[in-house]
């Protein structure tokens, strides 16, 4: 997984040894860069500091900010337990913020992977890549890893356009080459690529339906629940209780690429990628 850090020498110290080799770790050097990080990577979470780019006094506004602007985006709270932060981390709290790691306290090396491992969505996003493995695979290549990076990241999307520019091609040709892979249009991935999120949210008990539709950029939950109908045929209440994650990512993904068995030219495919007769 891919994973964003706004932390102190000391907290990133810890979290790279946590990381190693198994997870991806993108360093901000401070607020604005952390931004850049989220547009440009498929981030899966960040991990903040009250104290990050602050000569080590408490605040929480950016931390706001950057949650503002990436609602969907998984966020981890990594801080000192003192005097001096101990308002900034209730206020936090407050607000929803409430994945939280202690430093010197809570963070050996195992709890701070599994508070990585554990984000809504990482590893259901991974299933849907693996069904649409295939016809990702039939698109140009940063065509291909812009639908991956929009899959495992919608929060760094708020549009088409967000699409067309990491692909790198002129719109048209984005549409023609998704449309001749066997994929939806653009606007129909990144709502699929918001509602894998959604379901993934709604499975937390601490997630409203109208808490995950402000969080996945819907306008509110009704069009949350005609999006949740168009993609997967129910909707979210009834996708949170009765549909498994299996059933859920498959259903999503034959709305995403209804027509699978088609080359790059659009002709039939048989099982081993031969064009049939």
């Amino acid at each position: 997984m891919h994973v964003a850090a706004c932390l102190q020498p000391a907290k990133l110290a810890r979290l790279q040894g946590a990381a190693g080799d198994r997870h991806r770790l993108f360093v901000a050097l401070d607020w604005a860069h952390a931004e850049v990080i989220i547009r440009r990577h498929p981030v899966d979470v960040l991990v903040v500091d009250p104290q990050f780019s602050t000569g080590g006094e408490p605040r929480t506004d950016s931390i706001r900010r950057v949650r503002d602007r990436f609602r969907a985006l998984p966020m981890i709270v990594y801080s000192v337990l003192a005097a001096q932060t101990l308002l900034s981390l209730v206020q936090l709290g407050r607000e929803g913020l409430e994945q939280l790691i202690l430093y010197g306290l809570d963070d050996d090396p195992q709890h701070i992977r599994d508070a990585l491992e554990r984000q809504p969505g990482i590893q259901f996003s991974e299933d849907l890549l693996e069904r649409l493995r295939r016809p990702i695979g039939r698109v140009a290549p940063a065509i291909g890893t812009t639908i991956e990076r929009l899959i495992r990241n919608p929060a760094a999307f708020h549009g088409v356009p967000d699409i067309v520019s990491a692909a790198g091609v002129p719109r048209r040709s984005l549409y023609r080459h998704l449309e001749r892979a066997g994929f939806v249009s653009p606007r129909e991935l990144l709502a699929g690529a918001r509602l894998l999120r959604a379901y993934a949210f709604l499975r937390q008990p601490a997630y409203s339906l109208d808490l995950v539709a402000s969080h996945l950029r819907f306008t509110d939950a009704e069009a949350m629940a005609n999006a949740m109908k168009w993609g997967v045929g129910i909707t979210p209440a009834r996708a949170r209780d009765r549909m498994s994650p299996e059933d859920f990512v498959e259903r999503l993904a034959a709305r995403l690429c209804p027509n699978p068995g088609l080359d790059g030219t659009g002709a039939p495919v048989g099982d081993e990628g031969s064009v049939r007769a």
